[in-house]
């Protein structure tokens, strides 16, 4: 195994080597200048001391990296004055000027200081725009099918719950993530695990409103897209096998538009990829890019681009089925109330990310999270990370573009594991999630980052700050205006943050019925899942108690009436928390007993793959959705 040896001259860089006798007192002592963490404080207020052998696996991603003429970004006030910012500026729209401590325009811009080294400069408000106290829905769009459906949720559907949700007197929908996700024969179930956190995700499009549905015949396939609805469990195979269809007899009976090639060309190269990437993936029915022939496995190869010249009808279809997905979903983040979209915290080692940013990633570690209370063997999301060095390099460039890309239709970003803008829990591939190490990030930069772009449409941010949160981060979001987030499964309603998103339970918890009807212990008892059982048990005798129920009462005699007065009693409690949003869980207003997720587990649950039980409109409309927002309207 390769380890690392000491640079004399500035005792900071790291060389590959062979020597494995660096002490730990070396590794840390070379490893911190790099972000790379001795140790951290976890989520019950205990130092826990990072794993030597994981300081030494980690020391090779930060070895010769060519870096020596890029200076650390400069993050800045326009027209305030910043005492490093002297030498020649490059503008984004390519003035050149000699800087003398300012700039004036909102942005990125290029600095090249007297000691010859570039710099990026990103020029940001201070503050982020925030929304009024108001409420809204909270959302899992695969799950959320009308009668229209072809057996999962989509866009028009989206478009549906925002308008129901606009006339209710709700401000906002909060929506599971609509990143891409790779089209093989059995697309990924989790909407967290993307191909692509910039591209949209085809699943969600609904055929017959794609521009020139109106010219084919696709009642055959809408017939059986219809009759998908008739199982609880979504079949992603079976829908992008029907859609496919339905989008290529549409594609394939017109000439391109030029609406079309205008957007395309404005797309520019990174569509072009993720069409080619898809094309490729289509037809080798495989993600592991790594496998695939070595002309193939990087973006800029000329065997790539033989490949995208001899299959150009297929990356044509697949640069058009995102104008289409586009199109649909801005369509529904006008409708009525703010779209709250969902950043995911990575994307997929097999993904069309990871093989367009390569070169940035660590793919022998996984983004994961320490274990802590609620999840007592930590997490591992199969998620590479990126180095943050490499991604300083490269002026963020794949962060500004997944930024852009969701608020350029989205009125609001929710950004899962907020504390990835400052450091990211590696674990090694193959290892357990006890033996991660904290990696810290650039975080003033990134959050400038996000400033610019939500200024450019006036865009309010939430961050998901639950679990294992570092010093400083709740302090630092509050003083530039992002939201944070608290869920009252882990959390009193009391002490939810003013500033921030109040939610009743997120996707890896527990639903109100779940929780009062012993239905979800009972799934972590037959998957033999490792929990808190005396937490949980205390937790719903509080929920019952406050709903004026039996707290003793068996699990089996619970009515309907029961679960009705537990909602409402749980989301009494939420309308009147001290939170600037509050959303409500579609989840909960259907009375679901399943969690959508069951985290650190695969094949043994249906993880992201249990539709609601009604049409989304008809939960919308009953009793106990009107209970919900006549209360949520009262308090809000």
């Amino acid at each position: 195994m390769s380890t690392i040896t000491v640079v004399p001259d500035d005792g900071s860089r790291l060389n590959r080597g062979v020597s494995e006798t660096l002490s730990r007192e070396q590794l840390v002592k070379l490893l911190a200048p790099h972000g790379v963490a001795e140790g951290y404080v976890n989520a019950a207020g205990r130092y826990v001391e990072s794993s030597t052998e994981t300081l030494r696996l980690i020391a090779g991603e930060f070895a010769e990296m060519g870096d020596e003429a890029v200076g650390d970004p400069i993050v800045c006030t326009p027209g305030r004055y910043h005492p490093g910012m002297y030498g020649t500026m490059i503008m984004s729209g390519g003035h050149t000027y000699r800087a003398v401590g300012y700039v004036h325009e909102i942005g990125y811009h290029i600095l090249y200081t007297d000691d010859g080294l570039r710099h990026l400069v990103i020029s940001a408000p201070d503050v982020l725009n925030t929304p009024k106290r108001s409420w809204g829905w909270q959302v899992q769009l695969y799950a959320a099918r009308s009668a229209d459906s072809w057996g999962i949720g989509d866009f028009r559907d989206l478009a549906l719950i925002c308008r129901l949700a606009a006339r209710q007197g709700a401000s906002c929908v909060q929506v599971s993530p609509v990143h891409a996700v790779a089209l093989t024969q059995k697309p990924q179930d989790s909407p967290y695990s993307p191909a692509s956190r910039t591209f949209l995700n085809v699943l969600h499009v609904t055929p017959a409103l794609a521009p020139g549905a109106e010219r084919v015949d696709l009642t055959d396939l809408a017939a059986k897209g219809h009759a998908l609805n008739q199982q609880r469990l979504i079949d992603r195979s079976s829908v992008w096998a029907l859609k496919k269809e339905a989008l290529h007899r549409v594609f394939d009976a017109q000439e391109q538009s030029s609406e079309f090639k205008t957007w395309r060309k404005a797309a520019g190269k990174p569509l072009q990829l993720f069409a080619i990437w898809s094309a490729i993936v289509e037809l080798n029915d495989s993600t592991l890019w790594q496998q695939w022939p070595p002309e193939l496995r990087t973006p800029d190869s000329p065997g790539v681009a033989a490949f995208a010249k001899e299959h150009a009808d297929l990356v044509d279809f697949y640069a058009w089925c995102q104008f289409v997905a586009e199109q649909q979903y801005a369509i529904a983040c006008h409708s009525g109330v703010d779209v709250v979209a969902d950043l995911a915290v990575g994307f997929d080692s097999k993904s069309e990310d990871a093989w367009a940013y390569q070169s940035e990633l660590c793919f022998d570690f996984e983004i994961g999270a320490p274990p802590d209370t609620h999840n007592i063997e930590g997490q591992r999301w199969g998620l590479p990370p990126f180095n943050p060095r490499l991604l300083t390099c490269d002026d963020f460039r794949p962060f500004i573009a997944m930024v852009h890309s969701a608020l350029s239709t989205a009125g609001a970003l929710r950004i899962d594991h907020v504390m990835q803008l400052w450091r990211l829990y590696w674990v090694p591939c193959g290892g357990s999630a006890a033996d991660g190490v904290y990696v810290y990030y650039p975080v003033d930069a990134l959050l400038a980052i996000l400033r610019v772009e939500a200024s450019r449409t006036h865009a309010w941010v939430v961050g998901e700050d639950m679990g294992t949160v570092a010093a400083g981060v709740r302090e630092t979001m509050a003083a530039i205006g992002m939201l944070g987030n608290r869920s009252a499964m882990r959390t009193g309603v009391e002490d939810f943050p003013e500033l921030g998103v109040g939610t009743s339970s997120t996707h890896d918890q527990v639903t109100v019925a779940g929780l009062l009807t012993g239905t979800d212990v009972d799934e972590l008892n037959r998957i033999g899942k490792d929990a808190d059982f005396t937490q949980i048990a205390n937790t719903r005798r509080g929920l019952a108690e406050l709903a004026q129920i039996d707290p003793d009462k068996p699990a089996h005699e619970i009515t309907e009436r029961d679960v009705h007065d537990a909602v409402i009693a749980r989301y009494q409690m939420l309308a009147h928390a001290p939170s600037r949003v509050v959303v409500v869980s579609l989840d909960d207003a259907a009375m679901v007993r399943e969690r959508p997720n069951m985290p650190g587990t695969t094949d043994v649950y249906p993880n992201w793959c249990l539709a609601l039980p009604q049409p989304v409109d008809e939960i919308m409309a009953s009793q106990l959705s009107r209970d919900l927002v006549r209360l949520m309207n009262d308090a809000r």
